[in-house]
Order: C-alpha cells, then structure tokens, then sequence
C-alpha cells in the first residue's frame, strides 16, 4: 500500500511539473497573471493594516473624548435641571462654554448635546433647533436612541455648519440611575478621514472605500469619495457579487474576474467603528511589470512547488479534519462532543446572525434511578436512542451535541416560541419510546434566545438555569429563560 501511495505521490509531481513546463511554454500570461495576484495580495495586506491603523487611531479619540463628556458629573447635573433654568442666560452659558473649550481643545468641527427633556439641540455656539420627530434631518436622534447602541458614528449633513458633510460621533448619556439624559457627541470634517485614505491610495495606486454599516440611519442618503453604500460600491468596483458577506473582523480576500481586468478586494469589519473598510485594486499595471522582470524556469518552479503544496496542503486539512471529527465525537449517541459543540457554534452563530436563534439544553430525568434499577446497559441503551432522536430533530434546524453523563446541547435557527414546539415534538417522541419493563424517557428542558453581547458560556449558564427550573417544576417540561429568573 505504501509502495502505491509513493508511485501516485510521484506520479502526481511529475504530470504537476510537465503543467507547469507547458503553462511556461503556452501559458506564460497566464503564470504571470498567477505571480501578479500573489504579489497583489501582499500590498494589499500591508495597505489594509496600514490604513486600518490610521483610520482607528484617528476615530477613536473622538470616541473616547465623547465617552469622556457622556460621562461627565457637571453635564449629568446640567441635564437634571435644564427645564426649570433653561430661560435663564447664564446657566445656558455654562453649558455653551463647555462645549466650546472641547472644540477648541480638539479642533472638532462641532461639539454638540440633544436633551431627550427638552428635545432642545445645542451646540458649543448656542441653541440650534428644538428636535422634532417630523422633521426629517432629525431622525438619526431617534433611531439612535432606538437602536440601544451606547454610542456609534454617522455620516451626515451638519446643519450647525453649513450643512458640510461631518463624521459624527453620538454616545449615549444616561443619570446614575440609568435614566436616558440625551445624546452629547463631536462632529469632524469628513476631508480628515477623507485625507487619510487619499494619501494611502496614492502611495498604494489602489482604491479605498468605507461602509457604514452600523451606524443609525439618517437624512443624509448620499455618497462621498470615500463612505459608501453597498450599492455604490458594487457601481464603483463593476462587481455586481455581494461584497460584503459577514461581520468578521479578520480581513478577507477574494477575486472577481470582469470581461477587461481581474480585481482583487479585501474587506474588513471593524467592530469598534462599525464601519466595513473595503480595498480594491486590479492586476494590469502589476501584470506588466512582473512579465518584463520574471525569467521562465522561476515560474515554472513556482508552479510546480504550488501544485505540491496543494496537494500535500488538501491531504493534511482532510485528514486533520476528520482527525478532530473522530476525536471529539461521542461513541455511544454519534452526536458531537462539548469541545466540537464549541466550534460548531461559533460556526452557526456567524452563518445565522440575521436570524432569531435559540440555545437549549435538557438532561434525562431520573437517569440516575434508572442506572441503578435497571443497569447501566439499559442507560446506555436509552443514551443512544436519545442522541438518535435528537439527531433528527435538529436536522436542517440547527446542531446538537452530548454535554456529558445525561446532559444533552443544542442550538436551532428559531425564535423561542417556534424552537419551544420543535422540542416538545422531541419530547413526544421520547414518550413514545416505551422501554422494557414500561420506562418511558422525558426530559426537563431549558432554552435561551442566543444575543450578540452575551458569549456562549454565558448563554449555557442562562440555560443551565433555565433546565433547573422545569426539574423544580415536576420535570418533563420546557422552561424558557427570562432575565426575571
């Protein structure tokens, strides 16, 4: 067996190095073009860590220098007694004197705070207007407060400044007892942003776009040079694909091929701003270069040798994969085991964030009676009859795993009301499941909606508790986690 698994080894290197021996003789462009896109991909790494770094370091002063106010003692106490000395000048001036020295102190374009008392807007220069829900410029107010975020960045016009288009920062502020006060931010020039990225795209000779994709939607539905919306991306790039796929925070490459050029674009999430930074740039001018410099038997090593990675790169993550399948999977029942769950969560999580999801947990109840009435095969019997059943129960739903001893996992692609009538099909099927002697297996059921800010082990918690209260309750039910529990 080894002797075949050498011959196909070395059949595999040869027929690989007489490809490339053609691609160099045939296909020269296209080695090039290869060559090209791997150099490509390096400066637009570099550029993309560069950039990314410039941007935040220049959006998160901002951030914590409004942070800084929305926390503040005097604005808290200012805000508490606003209407009873809002007609008074002097007590106004304290505020617009604030607000001011930040502005001079920074060189923000504008330092403002919206009262949710008053609905007054002010800003380092005096009132401005009294905010209204019927007045469309004022919506990003209210769907700000909405969206429960504690602070995000919008693009929009500045009606305090001649309606130039600003970078604003909006953080929420709240009284010591968590009662909503308002909205107090800064507002900057979106030529500095703007700057930054210019400067980086002529160093680089490639395009730099920015997505604004968290922050709360306003009046301002147009396009800069730089911030974009995701249909005047695709117009700008000519890709008509969606670009952007998910939230991820590690950087992601891809190619697209259009009838003149072929692109590469990467894009990348950045939590903190909510922005997507996306990096576009095509391989002619690199693909001219590399075909005047590159000599042929370079080419025809590099091809050869990424043929043999491949192949011995697609052994080891097939192998490997289905190493850590065997490994982590529970003998008995088939299902995953807590440490796959894990990662099959993380998974699921990410490919259903747009979706309403559950978390859920059960264990078997009186299995310990059982193992000590009826023996520990019969308990082993009933182990794997549950994984079964589970198994077809979250098929096309979500996933399940085997927690430990009679302690079962899992997660669906469903609201709580909907995954509620998924399981208690599941426990009708146990029921009916009668076992020698005339045991009948039910289950106490705990589920919890999974949301972003909480992290898996804190959700499991939630429904560990949720699963001690249906046994509390006489077993054989589904409680739904509250926070009220």
């Amino acid at each position: 067996m080894k002797k075949h698994i050498l011959l196909i080894s070395n059949l595999i290197i040869i027929f690989s190095l007489i490809a490339g021996f053609i691609g160099v003789v045939y296909k020269q462009t296209k080695s090039y073009q290869n060559l090209a896109e791997e150099y490509l991909a390096n400066i637009l790494s570099i550029a993309e860590v560069d950039i990314t770094k410039q941007i935040e370091n220049a959006m998160t002063k901002p951030v914590m220098v409004s942070k800084t106010m929305a926390n503040d003692e005097f604005l808290k106490k200012w805000f508490g007694n606003e209407k009873e000395n809002q007609n008074r000048d002097g007590y106004m001036n304290e505020l617009y004197s604030y607000l001011n020295a930040y502005k001079e102190k920074y060189g923000y374009t504008t330092v403002f705070c919206v009262s949710e008392q008053t609905g007054n807007y002010y800003f380092q220069d005096g009132l401005n207007k009294k905010l209204s829900e019927n007045d469309e410029h004022d919506i990003w107010y209210y769907n700000f407060i909405k969206s429960g975020n504690e602070y995000d960045i919008q693009i929009d016009t500045n009606e305090a400044d001649g309606n130039t288009i600003t970078s604003f920062v909006n953080f929420r502020m709240e009284s010591e007892d968590g009662e909503l006060l308002g909205v107090i931010g800064v507002g900057l020039e979106i030529s500095d942003i703007e700057g930054i990225v210019r400067s980086y795209e002529e160093n680089y000779n490639l395009s730099v776009y920015v997505v604004n994709v968290r922050g709360s939607e306003n009046s301002f539905g147009k396009d800069t040079d730089v911030f974009v919306s995701e249909e005047e991306l695709a117009r700008r790039t000519g890709i008509q694909n969606k670009i952007l796929t998910d939230f991820s925070t590690e950087p992601s490459m891809k190619w697209f091929t259009s009838p003149n050029e072929r692109k590469c674009i990467i894009t990348k999430y950045d939590e903190n701003l909510g922005w997507y930074l996306i990096l576009e740039k095509d391989t002619i001018s690199i693909n001219r270069s590399f075909q005047k410099g590159i000599m042929d038997n370079i080419i025809f090593m590099l091809i050869s040798l990424a043929a043999c990675i491949m192949v011995t790169t697609a052994v080891f993550l097939n192998f490997n994969h289905r190493t850590i399948e065997m490994e982590n999977t529970d003998e008995l029942t088939g299902l995953p085991n807590s440490k796959l769950f894990y990662r099959q969560y993380r998974s699921f999580v990410r490919k259903h964030h747009e979706h309403r999801k559950i978390i859920f947990m059960f264990d078997i109840d009186n299995f310990k009676d059982m193992n000590d009435t009826q023996g520990h095969l019969f308990g082993n019997e009933v182990l794997a009859k549950v994984g079964e059943s589970l198994k077809k129960t979250v098929e096309g739903h979500g996933i399940a795993a085997r927690w430990g001893g009679d302690e079962f996992i899992g997660a669906l692609d469903a609201g709580p009301q909907e995954a509620e009538g998924i399981l208690k099909g599941f426990m009708e099927d146990l029921r009916n499941l009668e076992k020698e002697k005339g045991y009948i297996v039910t289950v106490s059921v705990g589920i919890a909606e999974i949301h972003k800010p909480f992290s898996a082990e804190q959700l499991i918690q939630k429904v560990d508790e949720a699963v001690y209260i249906s046994k509390q309750n006489g077993r054989n039910q589904i409680t739904i986690y509250k926070p009220n529990h």
